[in-house]
């Protein structure tokens, strides 16, 4: 009753802090984008609680249980991915933000074309319904216990709950969010933090966790290299098209506020890694007979109900910092990228209709898909390589004037595609969905852009250099043997 109570007090606070920062102007950039006016320091709570996600925080300390430390990579991948943004991409979503842009696909049609534009479209839109819909299954995971001690409520009804939650909350629009972030920041830091130290005391600490699971769970490449390295690479990659990280372009008052806000926030996702990783291998140690989906709370109430509650309320932050604020970003992209793709000149009135019948029908949509998910950390890492494909396009573009619209548009088409499929299909060989899409979509890009006329007079001139340079070796060479012949 006391995690109960606890969590409901938690949840009525939230709601009023969303309303106190409710925006007071209903357009769609104020709603959107804030009117493009965030500093640094409001960034950083809104982003942090964006990116660490109450369904990575809840899988990271089951994948720790399970399978031991490499259960970081899924927050160190996207703390990597916020510095690759930074330096590769910041700049151009930026510019993009001030020229009106406010999906990731409006600055890819910046770049390329409409085309291009409703393929990046798709992939956003799928890869982040995913992660949204694995809030409401890190709810369940953790509050439906509590939830069911005090009444009969089966996992359905509580999805349904989290949607309506997260619809209220998200309609209020991205100020509303940003200032419940702070409020979550704190709590899921300072809880987690003291959880996490209690446990690791409780085990032994440090040094007797290392020596009793070295031989199993301190493997940082588990299952494989290069199975590793295409969750970081994907993960890291996949910043480039999140539309968390472009938001924060969109959102913040200057370029030097964003790049500020991103950094600080990509130092401080590293460090939160290892707080519930260090509770799910203190839980291998302390609870070994337990399956492991819920071992940070089961960790937390070891100690006593009330440390139990305190885990809850930080998994309901990390889940109220993301949730709300994804759902906002998924009904931007139907608004921006499919609703005025086909009516161009709706009003703005019809916009703001448009955005909140998407919120309703995302979250219903959600509901289905997170009732039939069955491992959430795989899930997200899966969900990163499948949009990595459109970040690397957008790099290569960047650096390489010669990529077409036709092969940006068929690289991310082919690429998400194939590696959706991949994923799916149960990584067939042992090969991860990176590798697969990677190796399709950089391929059908290469060659469809020196196919075209500017590719081929490229093509053509590294022929001549190429041509050039052998005839100057065999000529030295030929010298070298018969100097008085030369």
């Amino acid at each position: 009753m006391t995690a109960f109570i606890m969590v409901a007090v938690y949840l009525g606070l939230t709601c009023i802090i969303s309303l106190i920062n409710k925006n007071r102007q209903s357009s769609t950039r104020n709603t959107f984008v804030a009117k493009n006016g965030m500093s640094a320091c409001t960034l950083i709570p809104l982003l942090f609680g964006e990116l660490i996600a109450g369904a990575g925080t809840v899988g990271n300390a089951s994948e720790a249980f399970t399978h031991g430390i490499n259960a970081v990579w899924g927050n160190w991948g996207q703390a990597i991915g916020c510095i690759v943004f930074v330096v590769f991409a910041s700049r151009f979503f930026y510019e993009a933000g001030r020229k009106g842009a406010m999906s990731v696909a409006e600055a890819f049609e910046m770049r390329f074309n409409n085309k291009v534009r409703w393929a990046v479209t798709m992939v956003v839109l799928l890869a982040f319904l995913v992660i949204y819909s694995m809030q409401s299954v890190a709810v369940v995971s953790i509050v439906g216990p509590i939830i069911r001690s005090v009444a009969d409520i089966n996992d359905i009804t509580i999805l349904i709950g989290c949607a309506v939650l997260f619809a209220v909350i998200s309609l209020n629009g991205i100020k509303s969010v940003a200032g419940a972030n702070v409020l979550h920041m704190a709590v899921i830091v300072v809880f987690l933090s003291v959880i996490a130290w209690a446990n690791v005391r409780d085990a032994g600490g440090v040094e007797n966790i290392y020596q009793q699971l070295i031989d199993t769970h301190f493997n940082l490449m588990y299952p494989d290299v290069p199975t590793v390295i295409a969750q970081v690479i994907g993960a890291a990659f996949a910043m480039i098209s999140a539309m968390t990280v472009v938001n924060s372009c969109y959102c913040c008052r200057s370029l030097h506020e964003a790049r500020k806000g991103i950094i600080v926030v990509a130092v401080l996702v590293t460090i939160f890694a290892l707080l519930p990783a260090a509770i799910g291998l203190s839980g291998r140690i302390l609870l070994p007979e337990s399956n492991g989906k819920g071992i940070l709370y089961e960790m937390a109430n070891r100690l006593s109900p009330g440390w139990g509650g305190l885990a809850s309320i930080a998994i309901l932050g990390a889940v109220l910092s993301t949730g709300p604020a994804i759902l906002l970003m998924l009904a931007t992209t139907v608004v921006r990228d499919i609703y005025l793709n086909i009516k161009p000149k709706a009003s703005e009135k019809k916009q703001m209709i448009c955005f909140r019948a998407s919120v309703v029908a995302i979250a219903v949509l959600s509901v289905f898909i997170a009732s039939n998910m069955k491992s959430i950390l795989n899930d997200l890492l899966a969900s990163f390589q499948i949009r990595a494909i459109s970040g690397i396009v957008l790099v290569i573009s960047l650096h390489w004037d010669k990529v077409t619209n036709d092969a940006a548009f068929w690289s991310i088409v082919a690429g998400g595609v194939i590696a959706a499929i991949w994923h799916f299909a149960g990584s067939p060989f042992g090969i991860a969905p990176l590798w697969v899409s990677l190796g399709v979509g950089l391929t059908l890009l290469v060659v469809i852009s020196l196919s075209s006329n500017k590719g081929k007079e490229e093509y053509q001139e590294y022929l001549r250099r190429f041509k050039r340079i052998v005839l100057a070796v065999l000529h030295r060479a030929a010298c070298l043997r018969r100097p008085l012949y030369c």
